[in-house]
């Protein structure tokens, strides 16, 4: 005969488990509510709607009446956030799909680097060097060195941070060095050439740094213009700002020669005088020639020398363009950029002085090359490299100081003396005990 506890707890079971279907049955849940079905590719996504955590897709989610809709997001490591705000609400019984198809994070940023003044040499993580204002583009997203150096001021190094997808700006304001000044120049129009206390500094817009505090002869050359001379006052720590509006020539000025080789990058002597570089895209300008005729001399390692005479005439701009003929014996080379911390320190290539820090040291030739830097006060440093040809290298250097000798004062001595004195007491001492 059965028990009657037995009958009992048989009851119960049976009812709970009745309500238990009826709780999970979807086809009941179904007649009382509608559901998202939100789906992900790929799946595994973090579901939430507003800030409650729904599930991982794909997931089924009741809905809720809401006037101002339903706002669904996805999140998903590696992949952007997905969001998706759905108006109405399904009707009872109803299952609306959610697809989304998630995109990766983009494992690339842009990094934009300008400087006051600009024209700095800047490198990531120590790679090649860029002239600014310059935009890398595709950088890997995370944490980067970004130095800059330009002659006559401080380096500039800092740690920027890549963000996926985004455009991260750096603008550096870079610090006159001490010892030296500065001189920004800028021309309307550009591109005329600077020549400081006589030697050719480069082409405007242009910054000339480590210049001699005091007054500085500053010739500025255009063809086509009337040369332009200042004498200006270079201050320690400070920037000399200089710009001119040149003047159109007249035919009472001198001539002019505009220069070029195919390759570019060669050194243009005019009377055996040097007067600068030609360059990709851009000629050299030489201006204010008596009229007359003049010899043009144009090397470049690698190549046969060219040489000509031209006939100057006052107003007049008069063309040399020089095919240079490839060397029968050819060279291979590569390029050093040479920086210091701090800069200024004298360069040394296989022994012969070739610069002083930060420089660029072109024509280079290809194998092992020994280098040393010099600069008062800080130990001396020398190493080895090895170029392969059309390698551009460039080496930053931190100097250690020297370290500093102690003085030596007569009271070193004292200890010592101390010694002799007690040693000399004590044998003293014990001739009086045997006597």
């Amino acid at each position: 005969m059965e028990h009657p506890s037995v009958r009992f707890f048989g009851i119960l079971i049976l009812f709970l488990t009745a309500g238990l279907w009826c709780v999970c049955s979807p086809g009941i849940a179904d007649e009382k509510t509608g559901y998202f079905e939100v789906t992900s590719v790929p799946e595994g996504g973090d579901v939430f709607i507003g800030s409650q955590f729904m599930g991982e897709t794909p997931v089924l989610i009741p809905a809720r009446n809401q006037s101002d809709g339903t706002q669904i997001r996805i999140m998903m490591q590696g992949y952007e956030i997905w969001e998706q705000t759905i108006a109405g609400t399904p009707a009872a019984g109803q299952v609306v799909p959610i697809k989304s198809a998630l995109i990766p994070v983009s494992p690339f940023g842009t990094l934009e680097v300008t400087s006051s003044p600009s024209g700095a040499l800047v490198t990531i993580d120590n790679g090649m060097g860029q002239m600014t204002p310059w935009t890398y583009r595709d950088i890997t997203t995370g944490t980067h060195l970004v130095s800059l150096f330009l002659s006559g001021f401080e380096p500039y190094v800092v740690n920027m941070d890549v963000i996926p997808g985004q455009v991260t700006r750096l603008h550096a304001n870079m610090t006159v060095r001490s010892g030296a000044g500065s001189l920004q120049i800028s021309t309307v129009p550009g591109g005329a050439s600077v020549y400081v206390d006589g030697v050719y500094s480069g082409t405007t817009n242009t910054v000339i740094g480590n210049v001699p505090p005091g007054k500085r002869r500053v010739l500025i050359t255009r063809a086509g213009y009337d040369d332009y001379e200042e004498w200006a006052v270079v201050a320690n720590r400070q920037v000399t700002i200089i710009d001119k509006k040149l003047n159109p020539v007249t035919k009472i000025s001198g001539g002019a020669l505009v220069i070029t080789s195919d390759p570019p990058g060669a050194s243009v002597f005019l009377n055996d005088q040097f007067r600068g570089t030609t360059e990709m895209g851009r000629p050299l300008e030489l201006t204010g020639i008596p009229p007359g005729s003049h010899t043009v001399y144009i090397s470049t390692r690698n190549y046969e020398d060219f040489s000509t005479t031209v006939e100057v005439r006052a107003g007049e701009v008069t063309p040399v363009s020089a095919q240079l003929n490839p060397s029968p014996m050819p060279q291979d080379c590569g390029k050093l950029i040479l920086n210091t911390e701090p800069a200024g320190a004298d360069i040394y290539v296989d022994g012969k002085f070739v610069g002083v820090t930060p420089a660029t040291v072109d024509s280079v030739c290809s194998g092992k090359h020994t280098y040393r830097f010099i600069l008062a006060g800080y130990q001396e440093y020398s190493s080895e490299v090895e170029l392969i040809p059309g390698q551009v290298l460039q080496i930053n250097t931190i100097l250690n100081p020297l370290a500093e000798k102690p003085e030596e004062t007569p009271a070193t001595a004292v200890p010592v003396i101390i010694m002799v004195l007690v040693a000399a007491l004590l044998i003293f001492s014990r001739k009086i005990e045997e006597d």
